[in-house]
């Protein structure tokens, strides 16, 4: 079994979905199950509609037109004229159900996350349909499923959690034993059977839902890069495609940052110990990138380097943190009832600061969570006022040979502060796998390249000692 997953690059429009069915036309595997994205730049146009729908903006219905023929245009270029009749009225049949969707947000000035999700999910819904279509007319018969019918989750409609038992069990269960089966990403049901997503970049993880349950050899996910780089491209022109990782070196890129992979879709392989392979439709020669549990041994102690920009430092103060117990967990708890996402946490050895990173648009509210939590605290001085820095980001050095190997922070500091780049709060993970810095984001990608060079330029990629 073989499980491939296509992004919305991937099936942009016509030309890119035809590239799509000469990579599965060369597939020798018996059997395979194809994962689509939406039409890219879609999500956004839809997320668009319900905005202007529920601000009663009535250019929400020109919007919809657009979508509808630029799907129209796809099917006129990959069907048959003769052929066309039946997928062109299962659209338009999409189309008016979304239509009414929005209508009723505009009339009933209603808009719940449960309808968000419900219109989010008509993109896969629809470039799947198209999708299974042309690959019929391009001698490659297969089954259409609807993801939905498969993966359960909660009720939390934008980013749903699966309940992966269940999920399982109906994959295992109800696909069809069919040679080829494509089915979309992203969507999903909760157990009350209303339409929920699994949030941005949620079509990684289905594929990696569908791998899993199907014990897959493999597991490719193609998108318009070549797999995952050293570093950002856009700021390193030297950055290259990394040939090999472990599932957790992946893992950390993914969370810093390397877009190419959305972070949770690694664990449900793990678990099942399937390899993935990150592959670019457009450059179907190039090997792109393997992850796996037991990757070749690289004589670099440095495989990646990623970078967060947009990020807020706070920082909670004062004397009356010493020897006090409950501080941290009190600071954790108020970021927490905010659904405030932290990257990084520090905390100096006297206990009398904790340093926490988190999105700089969430960095005003987490200032008003922790103020409110320690008013009692903040008035008697025990503390002092919240600190919050923007805009900063952060810059982390990812590599299982960073492992035991001594230098390698020390080497990152020294160059970067040899360039009057200061840093403004450290953090290393117990497991040594990666070394993150914060830092201003005005000298985040000058500090990329210098870090990019030092570690993956100035010395033969074979001289392990030189990075020693």
């Amino acid at each position: 079994m073989l499980v491939l997953k296509f992004g919305g690059t991937s099936v942009a429009n016509a030309q890119a979905i035809r590239q799509l069915i000469s990579i599965l036309q060369k597939k020798e595997n018996p059997r395979m199950l194809v994962v689509v994205s939406a039409m890219s730049k879609v999500t956004d146009l839809l997320i668009s509609l319900y905005q202007k729908a529920a601000t009663h903006d009535a250019t929400y219905l020109e919007a919809l037109a657009q979508l509808e023929a630029k799907h129209m245009a796809a099917i006129e270029e990959l069907v048959p004229m003769s052929q066309q009749i039946e997928i062109k009225g299962r659209i338009k049949i999409i189309f008016r159900e979304l239509e009414d969707v929005c209508r009723g947000i505009y009339l009933l000035d209603e808009l719940s996350d449960s309808t968000k999700a419900r219109v989010m999910a008509y993109g896969e819904r629809m470039s799947s349909a198209i999708i299974s279509v042309a690959l019929q007319h391009h001698g490659l018969p297969n089954t259409l499923v609807d993801s939905r019918d498969f993966i359960e989750t909660d009720a939390s409609y934008l980013n749903a959690k699966v309940n992966l038992k269940a999920t399982y069990a109906r994959m295992q269960e109800r696909l069809p034993q069919v040679p080829l089966i494509v089915a979309p990403g992203f969507v999903s049901r909760s157990a009350e059977g209303k339409t929920t997503v699994l949030g941005r970049g949620g079509s990684d993880y289905t594929a990696s839902l569908y791998a899993a349950a199907l014990h897959a050899d493999v597991l490719e996910i193609w998108s318009d890069v070549d797999g995952m780089y050293t570093t950002d491209p856009r700021k390193a022109s030297a950055a290259y495609s990394i040939e090999e990782l472990s599932y957790e070196e992946a893992m950390e890129l993914a969370y810093f940052g390397a877009k190419v992979l959305y972070p949770p879709t690694i664990a449900p392989l793990v678990t099942a110990g399937i390899p993935l392979v990150l592959k670019n439709t457009f450059n179907p020669d190039h090997r792109g990138t393997l992850i796996s549990a037991t990757p070749t041994p690289s004589p670099l102690a440095v495989k990646g380097i990623s970078c967060i920009d947009h990020m807020a430092v706070l920082t909670v103060s004062g004397s009356g943190m010493i020897g006090v117990p409950g501080v941290a967990m009190r600071l954790f708890k108020a970021v927490a009832s905010e659904n405030i996402n932290i990257y990084f946490i520090t905390q100096s050895s006297s206990e009398q600061s904790i340093t926490i990173g988190l999105a700089e648009a969430e960095g005003e509210k987490a200032v008003q969570a922790i103020s409110a939590e320690f008013a009692a605290d903040l008035a008697l001085e025990l503390l002092n006022q919240v600190s919050l820095e923007t805009p900063m980001s952060i810059v982390a050095l990812v590599g299982n040979g960073m492992i035991q190997k001594p230098g390698v922070a020390g080497k990152a500091f020294s160059l970067l502060g040899e360039h009057g780049i200061n840093i403004r709060a450290i953090a290393q993970g117990a497991t040594e796998r990666i070394i993150s810095v914060v830092l201003n984001s005005a000298d985040a990608e000058r500090a990329v390249n210098l870090l990019h060079q030092k570690f993956f330029l100035s010395v033969p990629e074979s001289s392990e000692a030189a990075l020693a």
